[in-house]
Order: C-alpha cells, then sequence, then structure tokens
C-alpha cells in the first residue's frame, strides 16, 4: 500500500525522480545508433525482426494495412477524439499567430515569423499494447502547426502488419508516412535518416527506456519534445473530494507499469484514510492490479499537510505529470499550481478524459520537468525566426553604442562594420 508521510508546517516533498546511470543501457543505445548511421534500412529491418516482427519484409506501412478494419464504436471513438485534438489544436496555433505568423515591432522592421519545421517524427510505442491516442495525439498538433511531412514509427505485430486500431488511427492523420521499426532504431533513422525513412528535424511521442535513452544521445542532432520518465500523477485531496472517483483516477495513471508513481496531499486525516480505503477497494477488481500494486507499494506516497497554502507549496515542488484538484476551493487552489504539465479541475474532470479525448495532448512534462517543460503541442513544431530590416534612420541613433560594445568586447570589426555606413 501507498506509504504516509506527514510534513510539517514549510516542510516540502522530497520527490527524487533521479535514476542510476546505465552503463549497459547506453551502450547497447549508442551501438544501435552507430549501426543505423551506417547500415541504415539493413540496420532497421535486422532490429525490427529481433525485437518484435520475425517476419517483417519491408519498413513502410502499405495502403493495404491502412484499410484495416475495426469495430464501428471505435472507428467512431478515434474519429471524436481526432475531431476534439485537432479543434484544440488550431485554436492554439489561431491564438498564437493572431493576424499572421509574422509581428514587428512598433515602427520598425525587426521582428519575427513563427514556422513550422519542414518535417516531424512521431514515435508511437507498441510491443505489450497498442496506443492509437498516442497516433492521434502527437501527430495531430504537427499537423495543426502546418508541419508540411510528418513520419511516423511504431512496431508491428509478429506477423509483419501493424495492428488494425493503428490503422485506424492513422487514417484520421491524412499525409503521415508510417514505418515498421520501434525502439532505439526507430528514433535514429528518424533523427539520422536511412533510405526509407526521411531525416526529420523534431521528434515527439513517448517510448520506453531504449526509446528515451536514445533521444539523449540523438539531442543536438535533432529537436526532440523532451526526455520521458515513468507516468506519475499528483492528487489534492479536500475535505469533501468524491473518494472513491479519486482513487479511480489514481490507479488510471499507474495502469501502465511498476514503475509509475501517484502523489495525494492532503491536510485531512481522514480523507486521506477514506481514500486510502477506497483505493483498495477499487485494487481489489482491478485486471492490472499486480501492477498497480507494485507503482502504489514503491514509487507511491501520501503527504499530510498543515493547509490549503502548504498543500499548494508541495504540489508545486512535486511539479507533476498530471494533477487531478477536487473540492469546493478546487479552482482556487489550481490556480496556484504553476508547475504541472496538465491540471484536471473538479469531480468531472477525469484522468481518462485527458488522456483520450478532451483535446490537449497527453504526452506531458515528467519526471519534474513540469517546472520548464509544456506538454506537446503547436510550439513543438514551431520555431521563431528573428528578422532585421531597418534603413538609416533606424540604425543612426544606435551607431555609437554598437560600436561601444563592440570595442569593449575587442572586436574591432564589429565597430568598423558601423562607422562604414556613416563616413
Amino acid at each position: 500500500m501507498m506509504r504516509v508521510q506527514r510534513l510539517q508546517l514549510g516542510e516540502l516533498p522530497d520527490v527524487s525522480r533521479q535514476f542510476p546511470a546505465d552503463p549497459t543501457l547506453e551502450r547497447t543505445v549508442a551501438e544501435i545508433i552507430a549501426d543505423v548511421a551506417r547500415r541504415g534500412d539493413g540496420a532497421l529491418i535486422e532490429s525490427a525482426q529481433r525485437f518484435d516482427t520475425p517476419s517483417l519484409g519491408g519498413l513502410a506501412v502499405d495502403d493495404d494495412e491502412l484499410r484495416q478494419p475495426v469495430n464501428d464504436a471505435l472507428e467512431a471513438a478515434l474519429a471524436l477524439a481526432a475531431q476534439r485534438i485537432r479543434a484544440f489544436h488550431d485554436a492554439q496555433r489561431a491564438q498564437l499567430l493572431g493576424g499572421g505568423d509574422a509581428w514587428n515591432m512598433p515602427g520598425s522592421g525587426i521582428g519575427q515569423r513563427l514556422l513550422p519545421v519542414k518535417r516531424a517524427g512521431i514515435y508511437v510505442p507498441g510491443g505489450r499494447a497498442t496506443y492509437p491516442s498516442s497516433v492521434l495525439m502527437n501527430a495531430i498538433p504537427a499537423l495543426s502547426a502546418g508541419v508540411g511531412e510528418i513520419v511516423l514509427t511504431s512496431p508491428a505485430a509478429p506477423e509483419g502488419r501493424i495492428a488494425p486500431i493503428l490503422a485506424a488511427a492513422l487514417r484520421h492523420v491524412p499525409g503521415v508516412r508510417a514505418f515498421k521499426v520501434g525502439g532505439a532504431a526507430a528514433i535514429a533513422a528518424m533523427a539520422l535518416g536511412t533510405k526509407s525513412v526521411p531525416q526529420c528535424d523534431v521528434i515527439a511521442g513517448p517510448g520506453n527506456r531504449y526509446v528515451n535513452e536514445a533521444k539523449r544521445q540523438l539531442w543536438g542532432r535533432v529537436g526532440l519534445d523532451g526526455y520521458a520518465g515513468p507516468s506519475e500523477m499528483a492528487l489534492y485531496l479536500a475535505p469533501d473530494s468524491s473518494v472513491g472517483w479519486a482513487a479511480q483516477d489514481v490507479l488510471t495513471q499507474i495502469e501502465h507499469a511498476p514503475d509509475n508513481a501517484a502523489y495525494v496531499v492532503t491536510s485531512c486525516d481522514s480523507t486521506l484514510l477514506a481514500f486510502l480505503s477506497a483505493l483498495d477497494r477499487a485494487l481489489a477488481v482491478a485486471p492490472r492490479r499486480a501492477v498497480m500494486t507494485a507503482a502504489l507499494r514503491d514509487r507511491s506516497i501520501a503527504y499530510l499537510v498543515k493547509d490549503r497554502h502548504h498543500a499548494v507549496d508541495c504540489l508545486n515542488a512535486i511539479a507533476p505529470e498530471h494533477l487531478t484538484v477536487t473540492g469546493e476551493h478546487a479552482e482556487r487552489i489550481a490556480a496556484k499550481v504553476s508547475q504541472a504539465g496538465c491540471v484536471l479541475i473538479g469531480d468531472y474532470s477525469a484522468e481518462s478524459l485527458g488522456d483520450y479525448l478532451a483535446g490537449p495532448s497527453h504526452t506531458l512534462p515528467t519526471n519534474g520537468a513540469a517546472r520548464w517543460q509544456s506538454p506537446v503541442n503547436v510550439m513543438t513544431f514551431l520555431r521563431f525566426q528573428s528578422r532585421l530590416h531597418v534603413e538609416s534612420a533606424e540604425l543612426a541613433p544606435l551607431a555609437d553604442a554598437i560600436i561601444t560594445l563592440a570595442e569593449a568586447e575587442g572586436l574591432p570589426t564589429h565597430a568598423e562594420a558601423i562607422r562604414a555606413r556613416f563616413r
């Protein structure tokens, strides 16, 4: 069961998410990257055959695979999810761009343009489970950003085809080129390029520790959405929170793997006891009980704090991937938590809604990275380009200051470039 720690007023949680270095993992991934750089498609096919698809004949997902049917209910659910995700990110892009994709300082030719990357890479995990939601949640923001080319990689099933449910999701992301390879080899392919897989400018999407180690090693060769750790969530429990629903929300976010983590923050002993009882009842009938039990026992903790203000400080210190806030003062408390990837407010803002249908991408910063990192969104696939177009009248009053700064830095040619224009 989840550990409980009582914090003194002013004391903050010591949430250490540092994972020890793994030289074997680092060496293995470095070898995979080097092999892809050296042998290209041959290395990708060999990796896919070794780890996922012994019968793999080719890398590209063909049109016949994309036509694999799914039942009507699933097709409708995917269509609704795609529509809501696209609407959200289209609205975000419109908010960012306002009246256009460029702006200047008032009365000046100095400004910026906001431009999409040329080609985005999307990674979708496979193996033990298939995640059509990850197709939609990562590729659709790139579409909304205006990215011209989107490349997607995901492991195929053992018989050599992608899962029908992934094919169905891909039908809602027009123009994506999909390839059947996973793990570190897939990240290397999108970062470096091969004969079949085009080199990408940015890669987004969650993955296992091999995927994340490949991202770490290739950072600087390609843009990245972030370095993802295990899934995590925090829960603020008020005295009037619905503990049964809160327990279900916690379990949804530790369902993926035993290294997932849940953090519960409350100032009410009796509410915490009621919540822990509800958690026990929900866990007893959960299909993935063994996975969630391990996550609760080994990685999760409940903090008893002094009051709401102390709770806010603790939540900001945790900087969780997901945060659920319920109770009478939920909106007020949520407004004060600036360090969380996604905040779900109120009893009906279920964690599962955020994972599938709300609209914002479910690919969120983990490991405390919510202190500086954003969820995947249109800005993941956009970048600013600064522009300067000035005439003599705008440069002249700035010339002496430029010359002074250039000479102070010991760069006389910088100064001369200004003087030459006004002789």
